[in-house]
This record gives C-alpha cells, structure tokens and sequence, in this order.
C-alpha cells in the first residue's frame, strides 16, 4: 500500500471517535467511511463530476469541508458530493444508498462485525438490511469473507442494500418472503436439509445473500431441494426424483407462498 493510501485511512480514527462519541449518526459514519476509503482506494481520481457546471472534486477541499462540518451541515455536504458526483469503480447504486440512509429514508443497520445468515435473515424480515464497517487498522486492510478488505465489504453490502430497497413492491415482496423463510427455520422445517454442507451453503446465500424478485428466490430454493434430494436418492441431476421427495418439496414451497401471489408452481420429477 502507498504512503497517500496509508495517510488517509490513519485519519479515520477520528471520524470513529465522532461516531462513538454521538457527534455522528450511523449514515453519516459510514458515508464518511465511504469516501475516505474512496480516497484512500485511488488518490485524487477517487471521483468525477457529474454536471459540467460543478466544480473538478478536490481532495483536500473535500478533506478540509468535512472536518469542518457537523450536524445538519455536514449531511447536506456529504449529499451533495454523494449526488452530483461519479467515484471511481463503484456503481451508482452505492452512493444512491448512502443518500436515502442519509435522508432516513431506508432501514439500515449498522453493524461492526459480520452477522451470520440467520441474522441478516431476521433483519430482512423486519425490513431491514446490515451493512458492516469495520474500522480498526490494520484490520479493515484484510479480506472480508470473499472481498478484499472490509471497505469493498461494506460497498458490496450497500448494493445490497439498493437492491433491496429501491422498488417498493420488490422490497414488499422480499420482506415476506424472508419473514416466511424465519419462521418455517423456526419451525425447523429445513433442519434435515441443513445438515447437508452443500445445501447448507447454498441456503446461507439465499437468506443473507440475494436480494432479487420473490419468484427468483423460490426458483433458486425449489433447484437447490431439487439438489439435496437427487444426491439423497443417488441420482444424476437429469433423472425424476421419487414422488415422495417430489411430494416434500411442493409442501415447502406451498408454506413459504401462495400460487396466487408470486406464481409458483412446484417442480415434480416424479
């Protein structure tokens, strides 16, 4: 790592401090986070802008206006880089969450630690979504679960967050869905299935991990019970299952929706 990179995340003990000491709220902290990590990630091509009327973004300017900054101030400042300006390799959705966070329009948990699936489970069927910052150097440096370092993490949560989110009737949608899926856990109706490591694994992506249309969610949970039970009954991936197992998978999937309301029909290879 540079010397500059090195430089920018030794000032983020200070933006910690502020959010420890109740000087910041969680959406102010972690868009901080954000851009000081943007900066530390590609020096002062860290962002653009996007209205040609709108000054070139500055890194020291920025710097100097945000350790000036507090309360409201400070809000309306962070909103404003995060709106009117592109930042280097991150998709337009992640600036667009951190904006509603900011605005209090979205129900993001901050986090510092990893939750488990079932924890990010339980969040989504309360209509939320986590988003982890890890904060302490050198730690924030290394890989988070499959991404390089906690601030590709926490980005990577933040499109999460926008899938989740953004559409009304998807974020409805999901909302039950993941609410069913607790309580069907709950009632251990998977606790066989989670036994296996491979469905194990796959279902930890379904619950913590995917944010997508209801009926993507029930397709993917309908493939991988397929899967379970084709290795349960030593088949092939091509071959019927037995109706038995044809049988289980259709009550599951009737507990978790309706046919009336997302469309699902269960696969029987029997």
């Amino acid at each position: 790592m540079n010397t500059d990179a090195v430089n920018q995340w030794c000032k983020l003990p200070d933006v910690v401090r502020r959010y420890r000491d109740g000087e910041i709220d969680s959406a102010t902290y972690a868009s901080l986070y954000f851009i000081h990590g943007q900066m530390a990630g590609h020096g002062r091509r860290f962002a653009s802008r996007r209205f040609r009327n709108d000054p070139r973004p500055d890194h020291e300017e920025w710097l100097a206006e945000i350790e000036r900054a507090n309360g409201e101030a400070l809000r309306a400042r962070l909103l404003h880089y995060l709106e009117r300006y592109h930042f280097l390799g991150v998709i337009p959705n992640v600036p667009a969450a951190l904006c509603e966070w900011l605005r209090g329009a979205w129900a993001l948990s901050l986090c510092d630690y990893i939750p488990d699936p079932e924890e990010v489970l339980r969040l989504q069927a309360a209509g939320r979504r986590p988003v982890t910052v890890l904060s302490e150097y050198p730690r924030l440096l290394w890989p988070v679960l499959k991404k390089p370092n906690a601030w590709a993490f926490m980005v990577h949560d933040l499109e999460h967050a926008y899938k989740y989110f953004h559409d009304p009737l998807l974020y409805a949608g999901q909302k039950k869905f993941f609410g069913r899926l607790q309580k069907a856990l709950v009632r251990g109706e998977f606790n066989r299935h989670l036994r296996d490591p491979v469905f194990s694994e796959k279902f930890a992506y379904l619950i913590s991990d995917m944010n997508t249309h209801v009926m993507h969610g029930l397709q993917y949970l309908r493939a991988i019970l397929i899967e379970y039970y084709l290795c349960a009954e030593d088949k092939q991936p091509r071959d019927r299952l037995s109706a038995p197992a044809s049988a289980a998978i259709a009550d599951l999937l009737s507990s978790l929706s309706a046919q009336d309301e997302y469309g699902v029909v269960a696969d029987r290879r029997a």
